[in-house]
């Protein structure tokens, strides 16, 4: 993607993209790691387009508009990734790892700085990051997740996710083992926020991969030397 500095800052990748960009990338990077064999490789990526083809098809009940096309994929592409590794015979452990690794490496550094310069520009990064759940609730997630927010002040946004379109597509393909790695891809924007700097801690209590719903909790720190 070009310019992915600027439209990271602009908040701007639909899902359908984010999902397109890390598919790339995924292949990219288990290539380059030579986790497999050429000719496993190309067996792996036969595999993985049948798999992802039949497990879209399998999830394609749970897309309602363009949001969801974009979100649903990207859970199906997690999946489809680890049922190839599974299939050219990479132990199960190792399948997981090598799944994480995928869709996380290639991005998370970018995200990570992305998001603190974001906040490092912002006159008040609280505020900010509230902004940026709030418009991606509303442009990223849409209706099919479900927010709750029993905390919205100038010291606090507490947000619940009650219904998540990702833990919907692993539960319909039984694969809600992966769960955890979807829920640790959002490791990137979270270490992006550096409390001691910004005047923001992050917290996540509970996750779909731990419980039966998602808590994001972003709270003014108390630092007196914010800002000096």
């Amino acid at each position: 993607m070009a310019n992915k500095n600027t439209h990271y800052q602009e908040n701007s990748f639909s899902p359908w993209e984010v999902f397109q960009w890390i598919q790339n990338e995924a292949f990219r990077h288990i290539k380059n790691q030579n986790w497999l064999e050429e000719s496993d490789f190309e067996s792996f990526e036969n595999i993985f387009k049948i798999r992802f083809s039949e497990n879209l098809q399998k999830a394609k009940p749970l897309i309602n508009n363009d949001l969801d096309k974009g979100n649903v994929s990207f859970a199906v592409l997690a999946v489809s990734l680890y049922e190839a590794f599974l299939q050219v015979g990479v132990p199960q452990k190792t399948a997981m790892l090598q799944t994480e690794k995928s869709i996380n490496a290639p991005i998370y550094n970018f995200v990570v700085e992305g998001t603190e310069k974001i906040l490092d520009s912002a006159e008040n990064p609280l505020k900010n990051l509230v902004n940026i759940s709030k418009n991606r609730e509303k442009d990223y997630f849409g209706d099919s997740f479900s927010f709750e927010r029993p905390i919205d002040s100038d010291f606090g946004y507490v947000l619940h996710i009650k219904k998540c379109l990702f833990h919907q597509t692993l539960q319909l393909l039984d694969r809600t083992d992966l769960q955890p790695l979807l829920c640790r891809m959002d490791l990137a924007w979270i270490n992006g926020i550096k409390p001691e700097k910004h005047g923001v801690r992050f917290v996540r209590p509970v996750t779909f991969a731990s419980g039966n719903c998602c808590q994001f909790w972003f709270m003014k720190e108390e630092n007196p030397n914010f800002g000096k």
